[in-house]
């Protein structure tokens, strides 16, 4: 109703355009969700001959740390609500967004992590060549990444998400996978670990890093032939976070992205939904493969 009172019987100046916003105030999902979104759309916009723009300002600005190479910076006085060449479309239902009608201004808003593809066989664009139209690294994060002086990009990345099986991961206060006792904590531990030494194994000569949401995990695998980078600063883009937080978020997705190979680790006590790795292997078409254990 908010929207639709806004309406007004003039014409819209833009017309052709596709804005996504990711409205303030709004709860989201992580971000993997988010840029898988935003990806999509693109897609959608480029595939109709319309220009994109999207607005990606709370909990974090976006632009902090992927800045554009492509223009889609807006804000929202760009909006238009033209009765006539205005509408709305809804994130749920990908027939109608993939189904644009010429010389209309659409706004898509509120994502929810519903349909979103990682694939666009219909338009003949491709992920990684999209994300790279649209993003670059910002100063912030090209620092952060030179300050590790990683000379040597032949190295597979290890991702683990726990989420609240060890620790209780901020954010996520809704997915009850706590383990109650040390006992259970150390097996999965143990298991983890098994699973790192699997795939060193498998990748041999090479050097492996790993990623997780759970600083008592990575504590608990110093003692193997990995590397980590520094966990002190572990949190959930979906929340307002401190910038060194975010950018530990961001240091951790473009570092994966540079891999050789992405494995992403599943268990039954881990949260198997996080599309955090898929999203890097996306970013620079990096092979990925899904280990079960």
């Amino acid at each position: 109703m908010r929207y639709w009172r806004k309406l007004s019987l003039g014409k819209a100046k833009k017309r052709n355009i596709l804005y996504f916003v990711f409205e303030p105030d709004v709860p989201h999902p992580g971000l993997a969700d988010r840029l898988k979104a935003v990806i999509s759309l693109y897609n959608v916009a480029k595939a109709h001959g319309y220009d994109f723009k999207f607005y990606f300002e709370t909990p974090f600005c976006l632009s902090d740390y992927l800045t554009p190479k492509y223009d889609w910076l807006m804000s929202l006085d760009e909006l238009e609500y033209s009765l006539s060449d205005t509408k709305l479309i809804n994130e749920t239902n990908w027939r109608e967004i993939n189904s644009l009608t010429p010389n209309k201004q659409y706004h898509c808003y509120n994502y929810a992590g519903n349909c979103m593809p990682w694939r666009f066989e219909d338009s003949g664009f491709y992920w990684h060549e999209l994300f790279q139209e649209l993003f670059q690294p910002s100063k912030l994060l090209r620092q952060a990444y030179e300050a590790l002086n990683i000379t040597d990009k032949h190295y597979v990345s290890i991702q683990f998400r726990f989420v609240n099986a060890l620790e209780l991961f901020e954010g996520y206060t809704f997915f009850d996978n706590h383990l109650k006792t040390e006992k259970e904590q150390q097996a999965l531990i143990q298991k983890c670990r098994n699973a790192i030494n699997e795939i060193i194994a498998e990748n041999e000569g090479k050097t492996v890093y790993v990623f997780s949401d759970s600083k008592t995990f990575l504590d608990a695998i110093e003692d193997l032939p990995v590397n980590i980078l520094s966990h002190d600063n572990l949190g959930h883009t979906g929340v307002k976070q401190e910038q060194q937080t975010t950018l530990k978020t961001f240091l951790d997705l473009y570092v994966m992205s540079q891999s050789e190979k992405i494995y992403r680790v599943r268990a039954k006590e881990l949260y198997n939904l996080s599309c955090f790795a898929l999203l890097a292997s996306r970013m620079n078409n990096v092979p990925f493969i899904d280990k079960d254990i």
